[in-house]
């Protein structure tokens, strides 16, 4: 993965998946490969438990939280759900940044006190997705990024939230003070694309198949990368607030 960005201190962050399917991916191997030390969390293991035991986040300059095979407002994950938005509003009130990914994203907003709906069959995302910013601030690519979801986001009104990214179908980035969420998935290559339909084909719009979905990721995957490289050294520099080496 490469960058010109070196983190000059020891950064740490702590990378939840909610199962472990929900890999931490390429954007896991671009913040290792820009000197931060990451420890993974994973909240459903696969044994059937439910690790709700966070670490402190005193240890840690970076939460990054991904996506998840549930739905937020499913009643059967409220217990852990409720566990992992407190974490959130953990990480906000000590201005530690967090990065929600999809599902984490959605906990974000849920977090602040928005809500996650099911979205009408017309604006699910599954497949390659252009975003608009919607703020200098936000200064990564339309796309091409990754999406798979039939859930979307929707925030209260509250002046510390800014919109930074969105399409026609969702709120695609957002931000509150030190927390940024995102609907889209950055951090996909082609094996976790092809582990997720091994998983969840079934669950593939009438329009998909997996071969042809696995084609399409294939043609936008390099400049998708490209693109994930510039959103994980914005997070570093902006959100962290960490300097060039």
């Amino acid at each position: 993965m490469s960058s010109d960005l070196q983190v000059s201190s020891d950064l740490r962050a702590l990378l939840i998946s909610h199962e472990e399917e929900a890999a931490p991916a390429i954007i896991g191997q671009m913040l290792a490969a820009r000197g931060v030390r990451i420890e993974r969390h994973v909240v459903l293991p696969p044994d059937g438990s439910v690790n709700t035991e966070f670490p402190d986040l005193d240890s840690y300059d970076l939460v990054v939280a991904f996506g998840s095979f549930h739905n937020a407002y499913d009643p059967t994950a409220a217990d852990w759900v409720g566990a992992e938005v407190e974490l959130i509003q953990q990480t906000m009130a000590t201005e530690t940044p967090y990065l929600g990914i999809c599902f984490g994203g959605q906990l974000l907003s849920m977090a602040v006190g928005g809500s996650v709906e099911l979205a009408p069959e017309a604006n699910q995302e599954v497949g390659v997705v252009q975003i608009k910013a919607r703020t200098p601030d936000f200064p990564v690519p339309s796309g091409p990024w990754f999406a798979w979801h039939e859930d979307r986001i929707r925030l209260p009104e509250d002046p510390r939230i800014e919109v930074l990214a969105d399409n026609e179908n969702a709120v695609q980035a957002f931000r509150c003070g030190s927390a940024v969420g995102l609907q889209f998935h950055p951090e996909v290559d082609r094996a976790l694309v092809a582990d997720w339909l091994r998983i969840g084909e079934h669950h593939l719009p009438a329009h998909w198949t997996s071969q042809r979905l696995l084609e399409v990721w294939a043609e936008a995957e390099p400049e998708a990368h490209r693109n994930c490289e510039l959103l994980v050294d914005w997070v570093i520099e902006d959100l962290v607030g960490a300097q060039r080496a």
